[in-house]
């Protein structure tokens, strides 16, 4: 606990770490300001200023004569030629209600949509935190007086991962509480709010996205201390982004979705996803009402699929770094 307590204070004084918390908890604040703006109920004044707009489109020479040329030509404008200009009117000219479009606020749907935009981006900014903690310690060259006072360098790589995991799942528990709990007054306020079903399901993809976060800043952890270099690790995290992706996708083909890092972090996230699969052979056939087979090329991945997907890779990265940091002479 000690050792632990040690770490944690090292942990706050990182300023970059606290300019990343402060990331973290702007985040859902920003995204969840910007989607209740968006969905904001139609004013009065919006209905006003788009009545405006409305006169103004109605008046002009260049749909007057649009409308003229249809009347003119009915069949070309695909409309009723027994009454051309009352038809071309109705089709060309513009309505109230194409000036205050707005999308309605849907809470369920947001599951899929800003809230999985939130986890994205804390996995990136707690990966982040994990790297610039255990940068600076082979940056500034205190890794070696650490060592001094606990030289059992598996404890020390320990307590180190572990304050990165708790913070990182601190950090990722608060700042969806706060978007969730803001979108669930929001909807309130409007009468839009979701089912007890619904929130379930939002309530377990966002405690599964707390653990994926925590785990992402291991894992950006865990990099660095077998790189000791923070640069080095970011370059290697594009690459394997990047690089795998297309690497997979030019070995495997049509059938690489599978295996994409996306794919599998979705699956985690939504409890299973389903995905095109392009071979033939992942091919599911059912009898439709009429008789007629009929046959999708979907394929479903599960949760336990996706886990065990990202657990090997967090596996490989930490124990090649535990193996290094244990081995390799430290400066």
């Amino acid at each position: 606990m000690r050792l632990l307590s040690v770490e944690l204070t090292r942990l706050r004084w990182r300023r970059a770490v606290l300019v990343l918390l402060v990331g973290c908890f702007l985040v859902p604040v920003l995204l969840l300001a910007g989607l209740s703006w968006n969905t904001r109920p139609v004013s009065e004044g919006d209905r006003a200023s788009a009545q405006e707009q409305l006169d103004r489109d109605v008046r002009s020479p260049d749909l007057a004569r649009e409308i003229d040329r249809c009347a003119k030509h009915p069949r070309q404008y695909g409309v009723d030629p027994a009454d051309p200009e009352a038809a071309c009117r109705e089709m060309m000219a513009p309505q109230l209600e194409f000036y205050l479009y707005r999308p309605e606020l849907d809470v369920a749907s947001e599951r899929e949509g800003t809230g999985l935009g939130v986890i994205t981006l804390l996995v990136g900014l707690v990966m982040l935190l994990g790297t610039t903690f255990a940068g600076h310690d082979w940056g500034s060259g205190s890794m070696s007086n650490q060592l001094l006072f606990e030289p059992r360098r598996a404890r020390v790589w320990g307590a180190k991962a572990a304050v990165v995991f708790l913070t990182g799942l601190l950090a990722a528990a608060v700042a969806l509480a706060l978007f969730w709990g803001g979108l669930w007054l929001v909807a309130g306020s409007r009468d839009l709010q979701a089912t007890g079903h619904q929130w379930q399901l939002i309530v377990h993809s966002a405690l599964r996205g707390s653990l994926l976060i925590a785990l992402a800043g291991v894992g950006g952890y865990a990099l660095t201390m077998l790189f000791r270099n923070t640069v080095a690790t970011l370059g290697a995290l594009f690459a394997f982004t990047i690089g795998s992706s297309i690497l997979i996708v030019g070995i495997l083909g049509s059938t690489a979705t599978r295996w994409l890092l996306p794919t599998n972090f979705y699956a985690v996230l939504m409890n299973g996803y389903e995905y095109y699969n392009g071979a033939s052979e992942g091919q599911s056939c059912s009898s439709g009402p009429d008789g007629i087979m009929e046959c999708t090329n979907m394929a479903h991945l599960s949760l336990g699929q996706g886990a065990t997907y990202l657990g090997v890779l967090l596996v490989l990265a930490t124990g090649l770094s535990l193996w290094s940091f244990q081995r390799r002479d430290v400066p």
